[in-house]
């Protein structure tokens, strides 16, 4: 059983950092491990998990993204969602904040296709909005691999990583759609 809670701790990138990813609400499993995958993807952003209404750069605004960047200013440059992700919401994102960069991770390359189909046919600069997903099968085996204490070593950012976790390899390249 995958977990609902997961403690990691990670040496990635020459840097150290220990965080938890707690499900709330009606969260699943799959969606901790997108938002630890997307983490370590963005790792140099230092991302804010579950930022609340009262952080200062989403005043104003109903939406709250799964991770979150900021650039020095404190204005949103990183919206990252995971998993399943209404079209009306990214829309509204990037009217609200047309210089942050929209980033949406998804567990398979064929959901991360069709999704992207979507985003372009709905979405008014639809083509702003990324999509990373594995290639189909690659998100059972990064699940696999979490548990409710997870240790991460090694290099993440972007589409790779080249990771330990726990006391496995996990070597993978996600693919942008």
């Amino acid at each position: 059983m995958h977990p609902y809670k997961i403690r990691a701790d990670m040496r990635v990138n020459d840097d150290w950092r220990k965080l938890v990813f707690v499900a709330i609400q009606n969260e699943t499993p799959e969606h901790l491990a997108l938002k630890l995958a997307a983490y370590l993807s963005f790792w140099k952003e230092e991302l804010t998990m579950e930022a609340s209404a009262k952080h200062p750069a989403l005043a104003g605004s109903p939406f709250r993204p799964d991770l979150l960047g900021t650039n020095i200013e404190g204005q949103v440059s990183v919206w990252i969602e995971c998993g399943k992700t209404a079209t009306n919401k990214l829309e509204k994102v990037l009217r609200k904040w047309p210089d942050a960069k929209i980033v949406c991770f998804k567990e398979s390359e064929f959901v991360g296709r069709q999704f992207r189909t979507t985003v372009l046919d709905e979405i008014p600069r639809g083509e702003r909005v990324e999509v990373y997903c594995w290639k189909d099968g690659g998100f059972k085996e990064w699940i696999d691999l979490l548990a409710e204490k997870t240790e991460i070593f090694g290099e993440a950012g972007g589409v790779s990583f080249n990771l330990v976790v726990g006391e496995s390899v996990y070597v993978a390249d996600l693919v942008k759609v």
